[in-house]
């Protein structure tokens, strides 16, 4: 009997993995609305014109072999001019695109992290680093984020949770799964923790463009002038509806002490071979063109506002307000003691509507949170948020 990898135990994706139930829901005949991924064409968007027909033009025009494997000088350097406009000064060296910010992340762990070491991660948590973290048999130190303060997280409470092995702290903002954002304030507080403690910043900021008010700065821009290297995570797939494409990059900042580690990712880089060349082609005309945001922007705002004052609205349930992309965190009072799995389970069976329990993202599983991806017309919403009120009231 061939046996798996031990530390493939540890190896979860509740995004997907909860998946199954749903099809089993399916192959008894009845529909599912799936709330539980943050693909914004599964919900009928699509990426802009300009986009598709930059993509078609790439392969036609024959960019349908292998790219460098730290990517096309011109991606780079359309990454480099759009950092830019933004306040963070860079030179193609310091990127590396990547397919999609998941493999960015993977690639910079990997490249950093021995077994037995730990990096601070939020909790609630992106399911991606604790999948990378259990796979290079390094440990997720969690940081809390507290409801009570909007999803913030505590300072304190991050130092506190340093340890000898602590080589990273990873800030995910705008935050997945809670909506929350960070300002300057905050954001200059953490970076100088991590200095102080010679830890490297890994700023994941793929929601970036997704924010209702203002954006925050980048946490690159705040940290020019400090000895804390900062590696920033971004990508195409949700601000221009382009997940499937796989277009992410990695930029450093502050490499002073960082050359070593950054060989290491040009070494991996050079292994996986390369991200795909066509998809590169469209970037320059992404960073370019982005006319549609402000619209998407708004009908995002249309559905958080609806999915709060929905969830709100029924007895037992409430949801702190999201300021960014297009997921919100849900908490029930009472679980009747089971777990907010079987919460979520129950509710798919009764109902048909999947959403993702909290513990999926490292959340207690009595705390009775579960994230919902409010990504599908308000129509659809309305009826989903109504059946489960129905369901809340009769359990």
């Amino acid at each position: 009997m061939f046996r798996p990898a031990e530390r493939t135990k540890n190896y979860n994706y509740a995004i997907r993995n909860i998946v199954a139930a749903a099809k089993a829901v399916e192959a008894e005949g009845r529909s599912v609305t799936y709330l539980n991924i943050g693909d914004p064409v599964l919900y009928g968007l699509q990426p802009p014109a300009i986009l598709q027909e930059a993509l078609a033009r790439a392969v036609r025009e024959g960019h349908n072999g292998y790219a460098p494997s730290v990517g096309t000088l011109a991606a780079r350097e359309a990454i480099v001019q759009e950092a830019e406009r933004r306040g963070v000064y860079l030179s193609p060296e310091d990127v590396v695109i990547s397919s999609g910010a998941s493999e960015a992340a993977d690639m910079v762990l990997s490249a950093l992290l021995e077994p037995g070491d730990d990096v601070l991660t939020p909790c609630p948590t992106y399911p991606l680093y604790t999948a990378i973290t259990a796979k290079l048999g390094a440990r997720e130190n969690y940081y809390r984020l507290d409801p009570e303060q909007g999803w913030l997280p505590d300072p304190d409470e991050i130092r506190d949770r340093i340890t000898p092995r602590t080589r990273a702290i990873v800030i995910i903002n705008p935050n997945n799964p809670c909506g929350a954002v960070y300002d300057a304030r905050l954001l200059l507080e953490l970076l100088t923790i991590a200095e102080a403690h010679g830890l490297v910043v890994i700023a994941d900021e793929v929601y970036c463009r997704l924010t209702y008010g203002p954006p925050p700065p980048p946490m690159a821009q705040l940290a020019a002038g400090m000895d804390v290297p900062v590696v920033t995570l971004e990508s195409l797939s949700k601000s221009h509806l382009v997940p499937g494409w796989r277009v992410g990059w990695m930029t450093y900042t502050n490499t002073q002490r960082f050359g070593e580690v950054i060989a290491a990712v040009r070494k991996i880089a050079e292994a996986r071979i390369c991200s795909p060349l066509p998809t590169q082609q469209v970037l320059p005309v992404a960073l370019e063109n982005q006319s549609h945001l402000p619209s998407l922007i708004e009908e995002m705002k249309l559905r958080a506002a609806i999915t709060v004052e929905a969830l709100n609205a029924i007895p037992g349930i409430r949801c702190i307000a999201p300021q960014a992309a297009f997921y919100a965190m849900g908490q029930v009072a009472d679980l009747k003691g089971q777990t907010d799995e079987a919460f979520v389970l129950a509710l798919l069976r009764a109902t048909g509507v999947l959403f993702v329990h909290g513990s999926g993202f490292g959340l207690n599983p009595h705390d009775g949170f579960f994230r919902i991806v409010f990504l599908p017309p308000p129509g659809t919403l309305r009826e989903v948020y109504a059946r489960l009120a129905s369901f809340v009231q009769q359990r």
